[in-house]
């Protein structure tokens, strides 16, 4: 599987908190049609509290960036605009929450004609269930048609066993810490070629099922039935996107934040790649490499066992590295935190500074292409107000990989360039940044 996980998306993402104001929720709306922008490729990025379900739950959302999109029943006005839909650029597909929809959409039946198609999507820190459903979809002035998308649902059928397996279900607000997730990562699809094979192997923990009455079962679906990375079906615009976010003034970060997502890479004067850095990626994973403190992360190496390949993940609230027992940890008076800052770091209440170095990863998952040292910091979680929502200095634990979460976006514009969508730069898949 190409699939790029993305790490402690909710395991991190909500504290404890006021019952601050926030989110609209979502409405429906009867012409298809959504707000214009001040420029058609662009659309306004925030960084706050999260959807309202959220913060009656007592909870708000830590470094989410969030987009309001419009979904439709395919090549008709009925259509739904929803608030809130986290901006991933660590995987692909839209997912939406079953209780924020409102409106009816066709529902994906597997090669047989006889049965729905329900996707088991395996996050770094949990899943995804739910049933594949097809849309339209608008952000900004941009517009994909027929897109297959993921409605998550743990009431729909009955999840298989292996998918239980694989950690805490995320199919409501709540636990997703969104109303959806608009996953703009550098694949066209969000699994590939892996997903087009199957086995009759119960423990295996596939992607796709197709669920009859009695139960679902593993199944293949093609790329073009998979979950789509919406930006690569848009008619112009279409072979990535930036994320431009601002910088954080105070260590002690803010309420929010609010800055653009980019549609298209050189496609436009407010999209140009020049000047960037250019990071490589392995074209199976997505990931490159990273050296810190001595240690290379790559497809082959990383500390921990599961090797240790690195990306640039909006979806990922911290920047994940290490674990508290390295010295490199524990000599910085970093450790993990307890309940209710559990998967952040604990400490200092001054940031800890460190550096890293970053280089791309060519087709082998070897080290590739020019070295960029990046410098960043990391302040104890248990030192920061608890209802502020933007950070640029949290981290937490991830042994195997470094995890460039949304602290490394705040301050840059990061590209994320799709597989086989040429740019003025090449063809993706790349990461870029400046």
């Amino acid at each position: 599987m190409r699939h790029v996980l993305q790490i402690a998306v909710v395991a991190a993402a909500v504290l404890a908190a006021c019952s601050c104001g926030g989110g609209s929720g979502s409405s429906s709306v009867s012409n298809g049609s959504v707000p214009p922008s001040s420029t058609n490729n662009t659309a306004p990025v925030v960084v706050d509290a999260g959807p309202q379900a959220l913060q009656n739950a007592g909870m708000i959302a830590t470094n989410l960036p969030f987009v309001t999109i419009t979904v439709c029943v395919p090549n008709t006005s009925t259509c739904q605009t929803i608030d809130h839909v986290q901006v991933d650029t660590g995987s692909s597909g839209l997912r939406i929450v079953s209780s924020v929809l409102t409106i009816p959409l066709p529902q994906q039946m597997d090669s047989s004609g006889a049965n729905p198609v329900a996707e088991c999507n395996q996050f770094g820190d949990g899943f995804t269930w739910g049933p594949v459903q097809t849309a339209d979809i608008q952000i900004a002035g941009e517009q994909a048609k027929a897109v297959p998308i993921q409605v998550t649902n743990g009431s729909f059928n009955t999840i298989p066993q292996a998918c239980l397996n694989t950690g805490p279900e995320e199919d409501d607000v709540v636990h997703l810490g969104a109303n959806g997730v608009l996953g703009i990562g550098v694949f066209r699809q969000d699994c590939g070629s892996g997903c087009a094979l199957t086995t009759s192997d119960p423990n295996f923990v596939a992607f796709y099922y197709s669920c009859p009455a009695a139960g679902c079962q593993a199944t293949s679906e093609s790329a073009t039935a998979q979950l789509q990375n919406p930006v690569w079906m848009f008619a112009t615009d279409n072979n990535g996107v930036v994320l431009q976010l601002p910088a954080i003034a105070s260590s002690s970060g803010q309420a929010t934040a609010s800055g653009s997502l980019f549609f298209g890479i050189g496609t436009q004067a407010d999209n140009s790649v020049s000047n960037a850095n250019l990071v490589s990626v392995d074209s199976a994973t997505g990931l490159f490499a990273v050296t810190f403190a001595g240690m290379l992360f790559n497809d082959f190496n990383g500390p921990g066992s599961g090797h240790g390949s690195s990306i640039f993940d909006s979806g990922s609230n911290a920047i994940f590295f290490l674990d508290s027992s390295t010295p490199q940890i524990s000599s910085a008076g970093l450790r993990d935190c307890p309940s209710p800052e559990q998967g952040f770091y604990c400490g200092p209440n001054t940031p800890q500074t460190f550096t890293a170095e970053i280089q791309g990863d060519d087709s082998f998952g070897t080290p590739s292409g020019s070295m960029f040292f990046v410098n960043f910091a990391i302040e104890g979680a248990d030192q920061l107000p608890r209802n502020f929502s933007a950070f640029n200095d949290i981290g937490g634990a991830n042994p195997d990989a470094f995890d460039f979460g949304l602290p490394f976006f705040f301050g840059r514009s990061v590209y994320t360039a799709i597989e086989g969508q040429n740019t003025p730069d090449g063809a993706g898949p790349f990461f870029a940044f400046k």
